[in-house]
């Protein structure tokens, strides 16, 4: 007895959200294959007289060298393992359509539009993505090999997955939700990288850091969350020297102020300090305390930049303290300041 429906079976077992269903179109006349999956040429006029029911799945479905120019029928449909090798998807509308584990070889997405799509695990390989929108799309674990961007291709502000780890609904999901927006920022990077557009490589590694550090406290790693925020707040993970001459003038600051509050300064002219900070401070005139808080934030300057004239020196253990600690702060900043500047050439 010949076969009269095609019974094609997408794996979906290990993807979520996705149950496993059997083809039940009727095949094409020898073929034991429906239209979608009996690998022939479709044509235009083919697939609009094909053109499936809102619903419907097209789970493997066989696209290869179709003409799917402006299509809307794909919107929001399931694609999972559909094979678009050497497709025209310009202008073709994919918004939150299942497109994983899909092949998108040799493809000319040129202002496609895959927002709010799923292509975790498909494959990217020739594929024309200028001016194609893919706000919102799920990409982590995609393979992208030479793929053509440009200005106007617009992957939103952020990944998704950042949008999702609100949602998660234990600490092991969060941490997973964050390990695919760090790897979904470095892929983009690399893409951006490849294709000459900077800033946005740029913007695309401060949001992997970022997703980084978040994902190491939300997993309990909390030395490398420390030394992340650190990274974060002193040099914005080695981006901004402005953050690192920020950072150096308020531990010079705040070092010249609690010199003379923490044991004072001696000069051939005379000794700087308070020896009852809170008293002797409020009793100061204008004039006293400008020349005590001058000559601490003085020593504050060549102690930071390791000068040491050795015309100045402090007075007692806090003051001593504060002044190794200081010395060691200014060496860690100035290398990273010129960490920083050689990373913008």
């Amino acid at each position: 007895m010949s076969k009269t429906r095609c019974g094609y079976v997408e794996d979906v077992e290990l993807l979520t959200n996705r149950g496993t269903a059997r083809c039940w179109r009727p095949v094409r006349g020898d073929d034991d294959r429906c239209f979608w999956h009996d690998g022939s040429p479709k044509t235009r006029e083919a697939l609009d007289s094909h053109r499936p029911e809102p619903g419907e799945r097209l789970d493997g479905a066989d696209l290869r060298g179709a003409d799917l120019t402006g299509a809307s029928w794909l919107r929001g449909r399931s694609l999972v393992g559909a094979d678009f090798t050497g497709a025209t998807l310009r202008g073709t509308d994919l918004t939150g359509a299942d497109c994983r584990r899909a092949t998108f070889d040799r493809v000319d997405a040129r202002r496609a539009c895959f927002d709010g799509a799923d292509v975790e695990g498909a494959t990217f390989d020739d594929i024309d993505l200028r001016e194609a929108s893919l706000d919102g799309t799920k990409l982590y674990r995609a393979s992208f090999t030479d793929v053509r961007l440009d200005r106007a291709t617009d992957f939103g502000d952020r990944v998704i997955y950042e949008s999702l780890v609100d949602d998660a609904e234990d600490r092991e999901t969060r941490v997973a939700t964050l390990e695919a927006a760090s790897w979904t920022y470095r892929e983009l990077r690399r893409l951006f990288e490849q294709d000459a557009l900077p800033q946005r490589s740029r913007a695309c590694y401060l949001g992997e850091k970022s997703t980084r550090r978040r994902a190491a406290w939300a997993g309990g790693e909390y030395l490398r969350a420390l030394k992340l925020e650190g990274s974060r707040w002193v040099m914005r993970y080695g981006t901004s020297p402005t953050r690192v001459v920020t950072s150096s003038v308020v531990v010079m600051g705040c070092s010249g102020i609690l010199y003379p509050l923490t044991g004072g300064l001696r000069t051939d002219s005379g000794t700087y300090g308070f020896e009852q900070p809170v008293a002797d401070v409020l009793a100061a005139t204008p004039g006293q305390l400008v020349r005590v808080f001058y000559n601490g934030l003085y020593f504050s300057v060549v102690t930071f930049s390791t000068l040491s004239y050795g015309d100045i020196q402090p007075i007692g253990a806090g003051a001593r303290a504060i002044a190794g600690v200081e010395a060691l702060l200014g060496s860690v900043l100035m290398a990273l300041l010129l960490f920083v500047l050689t990373q913008r050439v």
